[in-house]
């Protein structure tokens, strides 16, 4: 079974997360667009259907500073990036 965009977005912000060298915690879109090899519309649906209406910016994605170019993991799946470090 495919993964879903929302799915491939979780994981790569989620390995960026929990990357344990000086990277940055968020991603460049580029970079999760390359991550994920989703199509950049694609990409974009899912991003704004993840980060909220008007942006909100405590659901799955936060943009840091709210710069959309600049993604991270949101508190909505803090805790599952969490828990699925525990599972590795």
């Amino acid at each position: 079974m495919a993964k879903s965009p929302s799915d491939l977005i979780f994981e790569a912000l989620c390995l960026r997360s929990r990357a344990t060298t000086n990277v940055s915690k968020a991603m460049k879109r580029q970079d999760l667009q390359e991550a994920t090899g989703l199509p950049e519309d694609v990409l974009t649906e899912a991003l704004q259907a993840l980060v909220g209406p008007n942006a909100y910016q405590s659901l799955f994605i936060r943009f840091v500073d709210h710069d959309p170019d600049q993604i991270t993991i949101g508190p909505g799946w803090v805790s599952r990036c969490e828990d699925l470090g525990k599972d590795a």
